[in-house]
């Protein structure tokens, strides 16, 4: 299966995932010859599917557009602006003082108060903070949004009072004096309930005096509740500082970070959470117009992701204060998408986005949803329900991070995702991948045979494991080249779908932006030369090792290899082994990861021996990262290249004496019935993977064999494997319905429930399991309980 990135017209970032129109296939593919249609793309789609026999996926982005959109200009109601989302008023205007700041910054206004464009050090992030909490903040005043105009709402409660009939009653006694938000959030535009004050505050007669004495008991309360909410803005605005400058150490300090340099218009010191599409002025002139309803509808609210956040909730709405803490981490490209709770709340989005779907299932056989943690349940329910009336088998992938199990079903059993897109690039050791591999599928070995009927338990959903998604970093920087084959092969061992990204396998030694990317692909030619940059083939990166790995993993599932052991050899070493039940075959991988630089990090070459149970029938593969003599790497101008001076040694299908991994295999008896085979190591480098493929000992086989044949009566299933004896006892040919038929309903008591005092009267008794007890039955019922 192929997962192609959104194909449609990108907006002005050029991002894969910032989209300027859902509905227009991208004119980069088209030619001064020829334009390009969905049309072309489906053929391309057909054909890989009928003569490659591969299924093709693409992206469905529900959640943003781009800021670039035509339609959303036109549309404006599909966002969450200023008008249809007044609650944002306050952040919009820390965003617009930030923005202000940073261009002063980046002009050197604040160089003199120790804040140069370029921010070096610690000292220029205290002097941020200082500047934003006693320059910003006092300047801005956001708690005001909050508050009660104090003399406007005294000189009401005032007049209420010097009416003649005043007698107001709560009706709740346990009702106290509150803040009301004003919902169109203008400054000291808040209200408090006049029928609570008047029935809280009463004077002592009708003289004036005693109206001021308790106009200044009202006045003192609206202070008290005015101090409160200056208190909570405090909060969140200490929050936001914490977060702008999380946010600016990442970027320009950090090592792993973007390090983008001096502060500029182009690079802000933070990213913008709004859109602001006319000429710049003064900040007091532009909060003139968030009260303009003409203006307004185009300050739209950025899309982005919260660290942590609950993904049920959506952080743009009313309740929320992400945008106000600047919690939010931004894409400074697109627009977050406002759908409402029904088509009805915003008939134009909802339209265009089900064309979308529409015109996405038509040509496509699966999606992959992006960014599903934040995109509205009941959204991605009614556009997949569109999509599958026209491609019932659609299959649905998602990125999903919730970093709960529980809430992952939630997701699942409501949208129908086929596979959750798990990452081997969260793995921080050696040891923790195998757990994934583990986690993600698979019965343990040695399971009993499972029924087809068995109670229904909850589970986590099934995984699409990854060794790399296009959104994580590049393993070569955070682990090593080295480590590329033995993380693949640990993955492929998992027992359910796997996958990766282009560039993995050629070694590529940077992450491959779906932003700033414009080069090609390498192109595959067999001929090529490893220092030819523009092409690849079986001498590139792992390529060859990823392909033998690749027809294993597909004859593991395709063949029933169900069950699965993950065995943490030492530190590095992780074991992995795919159990058929069926016709108790096991394949063993062995892998020796490099997570730290060989080069440059100590391993060991002491590497423990390991002993496997049976007869190791071949040497599926064995392959080792090595160094060739080449010139080293140079990023090419045209072509996406990798590394050319590492690539992959790689022998398959031979037998366990012609191995240069293995120095030594003996064969050992433990007990009466066990068969070992004790493999000694002498080049299992990192970096370097071995895989078996064990069956179990002659005697054993035989046995099974045999079993499987008087088993067959009861289910095909058992057919695989089974072994034919002549000389069998008669009895044993004979059809166990053929004599089950004849028995009596004594017989059958007997047999089937015959308990220990019964079976006792004969001079026997019931099984005693050893390390477990007797069974209750004598007869098959002592099996069932």
């Amino acid at each position: 299966m192929i997962h192609f990135t959104p194909l449609q017209t990108l907006g002005l970032s050029r991002s894969c995932y910032s989209l300027a129109d859902q509905l227009e296939l991208n004119p980069d593919f088209s030619r001064p010859i020829k334009k390009y249609t969905w049309h072309d793309v489906g053929q391309v789609v057909e054909k890989l599917k009928k003569e490659w026999n591969i299924l093709c996926i693409t992206d469905v982005v529900y959640n943003h557009t781009a800021a670039s959109s035509k339609w959303i200009q036109e549309h404006p109601e599909s966002a969450y602006n200023l008008v249809n989302s007044p609650h944002l008023k306050p952040a919009w205007v820390l965003d617009r003082a930030l923005w202000h700041f940073s261009c002063d910054v980046a002009e050197g206004k604040y160089k003199e108060k120790g804040i140069p464009a370029l921010i070096e050090n610690d000292q220029h992030m205290n002097c941020i903070r200082k500047i934003i909490w006693e320059d910003i903040f006092p300047k801005i005043q956001l708690w005001e949004f909050f508050q009660v105009d104090v003399h406007k709402a005294v000189e009401q409660f005032r007049r209420l009072l010097t009416q003649g009939n005043r007698r107001v009653t709560k009706s709740d006694p346990k009702q106290h004096l509150k803040i009301i938000q004003d919902p169109e959030y203008r400054r000291l535009g808040c209200t408090v309930d006049m029928n609570i004050a008047l029935a809280t505050f009463i004077p002592h007669d009708d003289g004036p005096a005693a109206i001021e004495e308790c106009c200044n008991w009202f006045r003192n309360r609206i202070d008290e509740l005015n101090s409160e909410k200056h208190q909570l803005m405090n909060y969140h605005q200490e929050q936001a500082v914490n977060c702008l400058l999380g946010n600016v150490f990442y970027e320009r300090l950090a090592g792993h970070g973007p390090k983008l340099g001096p502060v500029t218009r182009r690079y802000p010191l933070v990213t913008r959470y709004f859109t602001f599409p006319f000429e710049e002025m003064a900040l007091s002139a532009e909060e003139s117009m968030i009260h303009l309803p003409n203006k307004a509808c185009f300050f739209m609210a950025h899309n982005g992701w919260v660290m942590g956040d609950d993904p049920l909730r959506n952080f743009a709405e009313p309740g929320s204060d992400v945008y106000l803490r600047r919690e939010l981490i931004c894409w400074g490209d697109s627009v977050k998408l406002r759908y409402g709770n029904k088509p009805e709340d915003c008939p134009y989005l909802w339209a265009h986005m089900k064309k979308y779907t529409e015109i996405t299932a038509t040509y496509f056989q699966g999606v992959r949803l992006d960014n599903c943690h934040s995109t509205p349940l009941h959204v991605a329910e009614y556009m997949l329900d569109a999509a599958r009336k026209l491609q019932p088998n659609l299959y649905v992938v998602a990125e999903l991070f919730t970093g709960n199990e529980e809430l992952d079903n939630i997701f699942v059993t409501r949208l129908g995702i086929s596979s959750l897109i798990r990452e081997a690039m969260s793995a921080y050791n050696s040891h923790e991948e195998g757990r994934l591999v583990y986690r993600y599928g698979g019965e343990p070995v040695g399971s009993f045979v499972q029924p087809c009927l068995r109670p229904l338990m909850p589970a986590i959903a099934h995984a699409l494991f990854m060794d790399i998604t296009h959104d994580n970093e590049c393993p070569i920087v955070h682990r090593s080249a080295y480590d590329a084959l033995p993380s693949t092969t640990i993955v492929s061992m998992a027992c359910c779908a796997s996958g990766s990204t282009r560039g993995y396998d050629e070694l590529v030694p940077h992450q491959i932006s779906v932003v700033s990317e414009e080069r090609f692909y390498t192109k595959w030619n067999p001929g090529a030369s490893p220092s030819n940059t523009g092409d690849v083939n079986f001498q590139s990166g792992i390529i060859a090792a990823r392909c033998a790995i690749n027809k294993l993993h597909q004859e593991l599932g395709a063949k029933g290899f169900i069950q699965v052991y993950v065995d943490q050899v030492d530190e590095d070493i992780v074991a992995v082994t795919r159990h058929s039940p069926s016709i108790h075959q096991s394949v063993v991988a062995v892998s020796r990861t490099a997570f730290r630089n060989p080069k440059t990090s100590f391993y060991s070459k002491e590497v423990p021996q390991m002993c496997i149970p049976g007869k190791i029938e071949e040497v599926v593969l064995e392959a080792r990262t090595i160094e060739r003599n080449t010139k080293p790497y140079k990023k090419d101008e045209n072509s996406i290249n990798g590394l050319p001076n590492i690539t992959v040694e790689i022998r398959e299908h031979i037998q366990l004496n012609e191995s240069k991994i293995v120095k030594q295999a003996g064969v050992a008896t433990k007990g009466p019935n066990e068969y070992i085979q004790e493999i000694e190591f002498e080049n299992l480098s990192p970096g370097s993977v071995i895989i078996f493929r064990v069956s179990l000992d002659p005697h054993a086989q035989v046995a099974v064999g045999i079993l499987r044949n008087h088993l067959t009566q009861f289910s095909p299933h058992f057919k695989s494997g089974s072994l034919v004896v002549d000389n069998a006892d008669p009895i044993l040919k004979i059809p166990f319905a053929s004599i089950a038929s004849k028995l009596t309903l004594t017989e059958l008591n007997q047999i089937l429930y015959r308990c220990e005092s019964e079976e006792q009267e004969d001079g026997g008794g019931c099984y005693d399991i050893p390390n477990w007890s007797s069974l209750k039955y004598a007869g098959l019922q002592g099996k069932q309980v």
